[in-house]
């Protein structure tokens, strides 16, 4: 495969899409990078070849890639309108790995420009048709090494290294409480994880097993995923209990079947039957600012709201 000049990975990015890319057959050229302001959209490269099936999906030669990188927050208007300001004359395809909040047809024109943006759906269609054409090859060791992952006894909290939370993007808070996410800034918050295991004590005993997350209150946790990578982001402290009381959290109200039929009934965790884990991890959150010059943070993980900060 032929590339020329030296190629810079950008950190924001999460795998890298120029190998990728070129595994596709792309050819990148990476002399003279375009001079732009720093920012979340990153240069990969430019294509200096390109073959007639990869002009039918849209590419040219001359074409600057850029990349998103990988991300919890959407890419939004006012991002790609600055870029684009700063973005040399000629075409230019945006690989949008992480959501975008606006419509396509609403993207930012400039004269001399021209723009053509790839979603997470258009990059895995271009992935995909060069999979079953054959052009790219799954090699048998990757999917091995996924299905071992996948049958892994291990806890996910238990491999080394810093743990990012991924995050379920629910921003139903926001919107209720009249706030914009695309004011705000991502960031990430130092938290803590419980693994506990516990009696829960009512008609009968049953043992039962929750996962906590420890930032800004005590929250149950159903999906607990990690990100790939760590994004750059500032830290902002919420409080961590220090000695978190799960009794109340972990209590829950359950059907028992008695001889007049199903009756709901209190079920108490027991604290001193507590066995607990504890790990630390970043949760990705947005912060933004109220009317009151008060900052506000959305949890991304737990969907809460904390005001007057």
């Amino acid at each position: 495969m032929k590339t020329q000049g030296h190629r810079t990975v950008a950190s924001v990015m999460g795998p890298d899409l120029t190998s990728l890319l070129e595994k596709l057959g792309v050819v990148f050229e990476y002399s003279s990078k375009p001079v732009v302001m720093p920012g979340v959209i990153q240069w990969l490269g430019r294509i200096s070849e390109v073959n007639p099936e990869q002009m039918k999906n849209g590419l040219a030669e001359g074409m600057e890639v850029w990349t998103s990188g990988q991300g919890f927050a959407p890419i939004d208007l006012p991002s790609v309108e600055s870029w684009l300001f700063d973005a040399p004359r000629g075409s230019h395809l945006l690989l949008a790995e992480r959501k975008i909040n606006f419509d396509k047809i609403n993207a930012p024109k400039r004269e001399g420009r021209e723009l053509v943006i790839w979603t997470r759906n258009e990059i895995a269609t271009f992935v995909g048709l060069s999979i079953l054409d054959g052009t790219i090859e799954l090699l048998e060791s990757d999917v091995t090494e996924s299905i071992n992952d996948v049958e892994s006894d291990e806890f996910i909290l238990e491999k080394p290294g810093i743990k990012v939370l991924k995050p379920i993007n629910d921003f139903s808070a926001l919107e209720e409480a009249g706030l914009n996410v695309a004011l705000a800034k991502p960031v990430l918050l130092p938290a803590k994880v419980h693994r506990v295991t516990g009696m829960l004590k009512g008609p009968e005993e049953i043992k039962i097993e929750r996962i906590v997350l420890n930032c800004g209150g005590l929250h149950i946790i159903s999906n607990l995923q990690l990100l790939p990578r760590t994004p750059m982001l500032n830290r902002f402290d919420l409080e961590i209990e220090s000695e978190p009381d799960f009794s109340i959290l972990l209590s829950e109200r359950r059907i028992h079947s008695e001889g007049l039929g199903d009756l709901l009934h209190w079920w108490r965790f027991d604290n001193d039957s507590a066995v607990v884990d504890t790990y630390d991890v970043l949760v990705p959150a947005h912060k933004g600012l109220e009317v009151n010059e008060k900052s506000w943070i959305l949890d991304g993980v737990s969907s809460k709201l904390h005001r007057n900060l």
